[in-house]
């Protein structure tokens, strides 16, 4: 029964959750396909941590191809060269609102779900402050300052709900070329 069985549900939406991501991904690559002629191959391939428990797993997941999503449908804004992405600021928007909202739609499905980092992003995500975490958190040296910033809001709520906050990532996205011999 799988109104009886919380983990059974669990395990299929997280399934359901990361077909419909894949989906989206592999439309996005097919999309793109033309622009990308003059490279037999290019891929992405999302590198997981796989020591993460497998009630995180998922919510990383999501993360990463959240990501990819907006990688794909901003690739000019990107060197699409071997190597690993560096997040650019929006792209790392786009990836932890995706991560806090699956662990907050895996937490409704169940409630002894834990994990400090995710618990608080998802509070961050409630109170609409995913652009002033980021820059706050999560800021590279090669970002330019975004507008719109509600910084000294944030500052203010972060002291009252991100106490002794440490922002964490798990996996990176990697692009794989192979031109024609």
């Amino acid at each position: 029964m799988l109104v009886g069985n919380g983990r059974l549900v669990y395990k299929l939406f997280t399934m359901e959750r990361i077909i419909k991501i894949l989906q989206i991904t592999l439309l996005c690559l097919f999309i793109l396909s033309p622009a990308l002629a003059d490279v037999d191959k290019i891929g992405f391939t999302i590198e997981t941590d796989g020591s993460l428990p497998e009630h995180l797993s998922a919510p990383w997941l999501g993360y990463l191809m959240g990501r990819q999503v907006y990688i794909m449908e901003h690739k000019n804004e990107y060197e699409l060269s071997p190597g690993i992405i560096v997040p650019k600021f929006e792209d790392e928007v786009e990836g932890r609102q995706t991560l806090a909202q699956i662990w907050k739609e895996l937490k409704e499905k169940d409630n002894n779900l834990k994990d400090k980092y995710l618990n608080e992003l998802e509070v961050v995500l409630d109170a609409g402050f995913m652009r002033e975490y980021v820059w706050v958190y999560l800021r590279y040296e090669l970002w330019k300052k975004p507008d719109k910033l509600r910084l000294k809001e944030f500052a203010n709520w972060k002291k009252q709900n991100l106490k002794n906050h440490k922002a964490v990532s798990y996996g990176n996205i990697r692009v794989t070329v192979k031109t024609a011999e």
